[in-house]
């Protein structure tokens, strides 16, 4: 068995994550490895095409919008280290998915542990699956903590 000793927690704040939180702790404290906390803002998500024509100054106004979520996704995660501890954070951007694969691949991570919504159906299809992406794609082994399977 490989020992772990880096692990990597990626973040979205919600409910689900802070549950994988709580796991990627304990993991670290159990195995005494490093842990290294990652959250993945995508502008891209957000991105909406600029109209012919649009009124003066809209375009500032969205990107002073988007400038506005940026604090925030930095605020979150600067909120939630000191629940974590002993840990190294990042706050990365672009595809939460191939980000967090290229970041454990490129920092020798063991261990992913994420949360996951568990979307169904015509949820799953419309919103993608992140955590799908890095069990499929990711060099290490990857835990995933489910939402409420009876909720959705």
């Amino acid at each position: 068995m490989t020992k772990v000793k880096k692990i990597l927690y990626a973040t979205d704040f919600s409910g689900t994550s802070r549950k994988a939180m709580e796991l990627a702790c304990d993991m670290r404290d159990r195995y005494g490895a490093e842990l290294d906390v990652v959250h993945v803002y995508d502008p891209d998500a957000f991105e909406m095409p600029l109209p012919y024509g649009m009124m003066p100054g809209a375009a500032e106004w969205i990107d002073e919008h988007f400038a506005r979520m940026e604090d925030r996704g930095r605020q979150a995660l600067a909120d939630v280290l000191p629940d974590i501890g002993a840990c190294t954070s990042h706050f990365l951007k672009g595809r939460p998915g191939p980000v967090i694969v290229h970041y454990a691949h490129d920092n020798e991570i063991d261990l992913i542990v994420m949360g996951t919504h568990g979307y169904k159906g015509f949820q799953r299809l419309l919103m993608g699956s992140v955590a799908e992406y890095i069990l499929r794609h990711a060099d290490c082994p990857v835990i995933t903590v489910k939402d409420n399977p009876e909720s959705k």
